[in-house]
């Protein structure tokens, strides 16, 4: 909700939703921006798409057909936007349902397609084959449409690394982790510079001394090479901080990284503190952001083996959120 909000102040168009449930709060909040819901609806979602004042995003014939039947039987006109398969096979009307689609529009005055769209499976690489011709297929579709009278209000399809690398970009885009100061691709970073607008910070609770050769944490899969100092830091799998990054990610104390070391448990996580000066209990930590970056999302992301946005996804869940102007 703060996010929108700020984005409201920002001047943004709309938002991009999955979920009716998500729109509806954002009603109750008072926002009257256009919401698309960005990869399609079920059927049951109709009457909250209609009260809601939402725009559905047609994504296959069946879903057409829904529309079809929901506005007849209410007596209403409706717009929506056309979400077309140019190649990475998700969500999107096939390529070869084009023309039954048209007749089908034909036939159904009641409904207006104001938007057309796509999404590309590596907009972060323009050179590969796929991107040239899911870029190549969007611009036959749109040129299809035209050449039939259609002439949709909006063209989207750049996300975060369309907006980007691509020079075309439509008259929509669809930002993502941008939105949060992350980067889609590490190469992003020689485009622009970012700045994170989220950092995970929690404490040490509790310090360990151990000798070398002793053992700590599940497995065990540390032991100590040399006399250590471990710090107990209460975040773990549980609060969404990935098991994946045991013995591999870092944390900031001090603006000095500290390795994360041994099994990280569901509440609990070790750092190593014996290069710190008199390292003391309720010591800040940054474990991902900071004002300096000191703990790039991305950087850890790519240490457990995954994506930025789905270390986002995960944070997001259970932990405390602190919102500062």
């Amino acid at each position: 909700m703060e996010v929108a909000r700020t984005l409201s102040q920002e001047g943004v168009f709309g938002f991009g939703l999955s979920e009716p449930c998500e729109a509806y709060l954002l009603r109750k909040a008072g926002f009257i921006h256009p919401i698309l819901l960005l990869s399609g609806f079920e059927k049951d979602w109709l009457l909250d798409i209609y009260s809601l004042r939402i725009t559905p995003t047609v994504v296959n014939l069946h879903t057409l057909n829904w529309l079809i039947e929901f506005t007849l039987k209410k007596g209403i006109t409706l717009e929506f936007h056309l979400k077309v398969d140019t190649g990475m096979h998700r969500f999107g009307l096939p390529l070869e349902e084009l023309d039954l689609f048209l007749e089908k529009l034909k036939e159904n005055p009641q409904l207006k397609l104001i938007g057309l769209m796509t999404h590309f499976s590596a907009a972060e690489d323009v050179e590969h084959e796929l991107t040239k011709t899911q870029l190549k297929s969007f611009e036959k579709v749109q040129s299809y449409l035209e050449k039939r009278g259609i002439y949709p209000k909006f063209i989207h399809f750049a996300n975060s690394a369309g907006i980007i690398f691509f020079n075309e970009k439509g008259n929509l885009v669809r930002p993502g982790i941008s939105l949060y100061g992350g980067y889609p691709t590490f190469k992003a970073r020689t485009y622009l510079k970012l700045k994170p607008v989220m950092t995970l910070k929690s404490k040490v609770i509790e310090i360990k001394k151990i000798k070398r050769g002793e053992y700590a944490g599940y497995g065990p899969f540390f032991q100590a090479q040399r006399d250590t100092l471990l710090g107990l830091v209460p975040v773990g799998y549980g609060d969404g901080y990935f098991r994946s990054l045991s013995n591999k990610g870092f944390a900031s104390i001090r603006g000095k990284r500290v390795p994360v070391v041994g099994a990280i448990s569901m509440k609990v996580l070790h750092l190593d503190l014996t290069e710190l000066e008199s390292p003391q209990i309720g010591e800040e930590v940054i474990l991902v952001g900071g004002e300096r970056e000191e703990v790039p999302a991305d950087e850890l992301a790519q240490l457990a083996g995954t994506i930025s946005y789905e270390l986002f996804c995960s944070l997001g869940k259970t932990l405390p959120k602190v919102f500062k102007s």
